[in-house]
């Protein structure tokens, strides 16, 4: 499977929820899900700069990914 193909259907999960009216959160104070992903990853070097260079994309739309995991699991944060 290509690189654009890839990533055309992991965008296409995101579409499908949009036009059925479900948005993500988008409040500061929340942590969740896409959050401790993207810690895990990182952690182990795997970056969105890097997952570019993977799959030799422009834009990953990680970001907007991360969000959605956030939204679908997601807590308030501990002010430590």
């Amino acid at each position: 499977m290509a690189q654009q193909d890839i990533k055309n259907e992991m965008d296409e999960v995101i579409t499908q929820l949009e036009q059925r009216g479900i948005q993500y959160n988008q409040k500061d104070d929340l942590t969740g899900l896409g959050d401790v992903m993207e810690s895990v990853l990182t952690s182990m070097g795997i970056t969105q700069e890097r997952f570019k260079e993977w799959f030799n994309l422009q834009e990953c739309n990680c970001t907007k990914r991360k969000k959605w995991l956030n939204n679908l699991f997601s807590w308030k944060r501990n002010k430590g």
